[in-house]
């Protein structure tokens, strides 16, 4: 590599990115990470592999490894491995569905008539605010009842009859 090369526009000596392979692993390594965090943590393998080539680029540098190709898959390989290991288990653990949380929604307390009958097992409709919405309960109630909402989901108002 010539002078020429490696001299930018501020006449700093520069490596390119492409031809120096710890610049390139670590440049790799950080779009990998950068990835994992627009994904939300979602992919173990992005997390582990880009600090596994973020620590080869770091030992590359300071000269622990040599800086070729068959060096840098070996200790990337072994550090992702080891990584993996020690993180699967919290990382899994983060990931794990939780228990619904109850929606805390303003049509808990609204009344209105039933349309039809309800009773558990046999739900009803109801057009509501503009909207078609399944009309669950745990005792039978009558068509034209005046219900109370006590329990929302999607598409789904959990009633009972009201001033009970």
């Amino acid at each position: 590599m010539t002078i020429a090369n490696t001299i930018g526009k501020e006449g700093v000596a520069m490596d390119n990115m492409l031809t120096n392979l710890p610049h390139f692993l670590l440049g790799v390594g950080l779009v990998l990470l950068i990835l994992e965090v627009i994904m939300g943590f979602t992919t173990i393998l992005l997390l582990t592999l880009g600090i596994s080539l973020m620590l080869t680029s770091g030992l590359m540098y300071v000269g622990i490894i040599d800086e070729s190709l068959l060096s840098a898959f070996v200790v990337i390989a072994a550090v992702d491995a080891v990584l993996t290991v020690i993180v699967w288990r919290p990382l899994k653990m983060l990931q794990r569905d939780r228990t619904p949380k109850e929606v805390k929604s303003d049509w808990i307390g609204t009344t209105f008539d039933l349309e039809s009958d309800v009773a558990p097992g046999a739900p009803g409709s109801a057009r509501f605010s503009g909207v078609m919405w399944t009309v669950k309960t745990a005792i039978p109630i009558t068509q034209g009842t005046t219900v109370e909402v006590v329990r929302v989901e999607v598409g789904v108002l959990h009633v009972k009859p009201a001033g009970s």
